[in-house]
Order: C-alpha cells, then sequence, then structure tokens
C-alpha cells in the first residue's frame, strides 16, 4: 500500500523493543529509510539487519536519550547515510515500580528524563533537520497514563507520560511555521515480548477480561497510527493524539465475565 511517504527518512529510538521494532518494519515496508537506534545496539542491529534481509535501506546505533550530544549525534548520523531526516519516533522509554515511600530523587529523575526530556531532546536536535526538508512529523510514545495513572509503573512514570502531552501541544504550537508537525501515541496493555517475559500467567489472562475488547494490544497495532501521523493522512493534525487501548479508556472497573453477570437481572430495568 501506498502511504505516500516512500523515500522518505525515519529516525526511531527504542528501536529493539517490541513497539519500536514493529514501527521500524512497517515504515521500511511503506518505502521509508530508518535509521534505528536504542540503548541495545546489538538488539537494534539485529532489527536493522532483519529489514535489511528484506531489501530495505537501514543503518543502526546505540546512544541512551538522555544525553542530548548523543541524540545530536545519531541526527547528523541519519543525515549523513540517507541525506536527511523527515520523521522522528520517540519509542524509547520505561519506568519502575516504586511509590513515592520508596522512590529516591535519583530515581524520579531517571525515568523522567527517559520519558520526557529524551523527546524534548528530539525536538531540540531534531528540528532543524526537519526544517531543511521543508517540514515533517514527530511521533512519541506516551501511554494511556498520560491521561489518567498507571497501575503497572510508578508515579515519576505517570507524571512523564502526562507531560509528553503537554510537551506535544507546546511543541506542536512553535513549529507549525515550519510545517512540522508534532503528535503522540497513546497505548494501553502491549503485550510487547519484554512484556510478556517479565508477568506472571494470570496476569497474562487476566489482562483481556479488564479490556472491552478482550485481548492485549498488539506491537503492530501501535505502529499503525505512527505511521499514520508520519503520513499525508493526518497532514491537518498537529498538537493532538490517538489512544490505542482496546477500550481500556472507557473506563470499566470490573471483568467482562463480572459486567456480563451483573446486565439484564430481573428487578433492574429501567422505571417505566
Amino acid at each position: 500500500m501506498d502511504y505516500g511517504i516512500k523515500g522518505k527518512v525515519a529516525l526511531v529510538t527504542g528501536a529493539a523493543g517490541g513497539i519500536g521494532s514493529a514501527t521500524a518494519r512497517l515504515f521500511a515496508k511503506a518505502g521509508v529509510q530508518v535509521a534505528l537506534f536504542d540503548r541495545d545496539a546489538d538488539g537494534a542491529q539485529r532489527v536493522a539487519q532483519h529489514i535489511a534481509d528484506e531489501g530495505g535501506q537501514t543503518i543502526s546505533g546505540g546512544f541512551d536519550v538522555r544525553d542530548y550530544d548523543a541524540f545530536a549525534a545519531a541526527i547528523e548520523k541519519t543525515q549523513a547515510a540517507f541525506g536527511g531526516v523527515d520523521f522522528i519516533v520517540n519509542v524509547a522509554g520505561g519506568g519502575s515500580r516504586q511509590t513515592l515511600a520508596t522512590m529516591t530523587p535519583e530515581d524520579w529523575h531517571a525515568i523522567v528524563d527517559l520519558n520526557l526530556t529524551g523527546p524534548f531532546h528530539s525536538i531540540k536536535a531534531g528540528a532543524s533537520a526537519l526544517r531543511a526538508r521543508g517540514g515533517g512529523a514527530i511521533v512519541t510514545v506516551a501511554s494511556l497514563a498520560g491521561l489518567r495513572m498507571s497501575m503497572n509503573n510508578g508515579v515519576s512514570y505517570t507524571s512523564s507520560k502526562a507531560g509528553v502531552l503537554g510537551l506535544t501541544r507546546h511543541a506542536a504550537f512553535e513549529l507549525a511555521p515550519d510545517n512540522i508537525r508534532v503528535n503522540a501515541v497513546l497505548p494501553g496493555p502491549v503485550l510487547t515480548p519484554q512484556m510478556k517475559a517479565k508477568i506472571s500467567q494470570e496476569t497474562l489472562e487476566r489482562v483481556p477480561r479488564e479490556v472491552p475488547l478482550g485481548r492485549w494490544v498488539q506491537p503492530e497495532e501501535v505502529a499503525a497510527p505512527i505511521l499514520f501521523f508520519c503520513s499525508p493522512m493526518s497532514s491537518a493534525c498537529t498538537g493532538t493524539h490517538v489512544i490505542i487501548d482496546c477500550g481500556l479508556h472507557v473506563g470499566a472497573t470490573s471483568s467482562r465475565e463480572e459486567y456480563n453477570r451483573t446486565r439484564d437481572l430481573p428487578g433492574l430495568s429501567a422505571p417505566k
């Protein structure tokens, strides 16, 4: 399918993970040249090799998005390899399960800098590169926790993901005259290989019962809206976000089984 982005160049951080690798593969299938970066340089290289084996054009490398100079160097490396940068996709992120009582200031900054300062670095370091191409798009993977709270991670995660939405809105306003669009995607429960490896069988089976669509989100289902935000299909979209959570944001507080069990019982009909 032609998404109108063939021949463009995308830089993807967190490319070794489930969402990042799915995004890189989808962009490559759309004819985009992809630069893959991750703190796990070997993991990024493995994804890049897979894309190259399928005929895609790619480079890879390793750096920490909390390091501004390293981010700027990754932008320059991508420009040198492909002649420019059109899209920046911020997937790199993470969290911890610490409570307010156990979290130290150092712990706080480690997560906030990863999830919020990293995307800021992408905008600060990458805006001039996109401007040189006549515009482009920046997409950050936030989280449903940006609108509510995280039941899986701690306060630093919730706070930083909410901050991503503010960064997205403000950067979109400032960069609009340069035809640079800035948007975010908000995944809910995504069953990445990393997630599957760390959760219990009970959690694996329980989460679908708490989600209206009755299943986990797949990484490819997050990659698709990211591509949308980089394509001409979203040419009027900036400073906004899309939720990808199989309906979790609807706000149900009970399982699907409990919901169905208590519906339409005798005596619970609406008054006439």
